[in-house]
């Protein structure tokens, strides 16, 4: 059984990710459930999470690994950059002389990773000054483009363009050198977002966990296939 979160009623899938999920299942022929956050922070599924799927947002997957006490299920590293560790505050004061600094919260999904560059962003206005970020230095060429590589048992599966030019794609022998540099330390399910710059050198922007990211394009199947791969290497820790 797959249980996938829902609007408040069980009408209708949480979010476009979660109705990739449901499709996924029609396809693959597999039941489902649609499921409420409430429901399952009630604790009425507890004694199911350990031998079903559950999909849905970061926090309805937050609260499920809650629930069986598994916290911060996160990758090994965010990037393959140098990043250094700080508050948000202490970001801003690094960029009020006119720098810049890419910066990504701490704590995933918070918000999107951004260039701290002195312009005001809604999404940080409501945040504490000591909100924990990662920094990274800024690329030194303009990007292009940005692709999103999903990741399967060291094997890419798919690549959509999210950004920039579509008609740029990846070097795949650097997106493969990749994937073999990170083979024995990163789960059986990830992503990786590469950039490709305007010199044309491809980058690594981020990486991220396949229980915590969105259907950017790929079938739905495929979509959920490495979705309940990685919920059950988790869960099986």
């Amino acid at each position: 059984m797959i249980y996938i979160q829902s609007d408040n009623e069980r009408k209708l899938p949480h979010h476009f990710d979660c109705a990739c999920a449901l499709y996924g299942a029609i396809d693959n022929v597999m039941d489902y459930r649609l499921t409420t956050f409430d429901e399952v922070a009630s604790g009425k599924f507890d004694t199911l999470i350990q031998r079903n799927l559950f999909v849905g947002s970061t926090e309805f997957m937050r609260e499920v690994f809650k629930r069986i006490k598994l916290e911060d299920v996160r990758l090994p590293k965010n990037s393959n950059r140098d990043c250094t560790l700080m508050t948000l505050e202490e970001a801003h004061k690094i960029i009020s002389n006119g720098g810049k600094l890419f910066i990504k919260p701490v704590e995933i999904k918070l918000f999107t990773g951004l260039i701290l560059d002195g312009m005001q962003y809604s999404c940080l206005s409501s945040l504490p000054p000591d909100t924990k970020v990662m920094a990274y230095e800024v690329f030194k060429s303009r990007v292009e483009s940005e692709w999103r590589i999903y990741v399967r048992d060291n094997e890419m599966i798919d690549a959509k363009n999210y950004c920039g030019d579509w008609t740029i794609s990846p070097n795949y022998d650097y997106v493969r050198s990749v994937i073999v540099e990170n083979k024995f330390s990163f789960p059986c399910a990830y992503t990786i977002d590469i950039g490709i710059l305007e010199n044309k050198e491809n980058v690594v922007v981020e990486f991220n966990d396949m229980w915590a990211i969105g259907n950017y394009g790929i079938p739905n199947d495929i979509y959920l296939r490495a979705l309940k791969k990685r919920y059950f290497q988790i869960i099986r820790k």
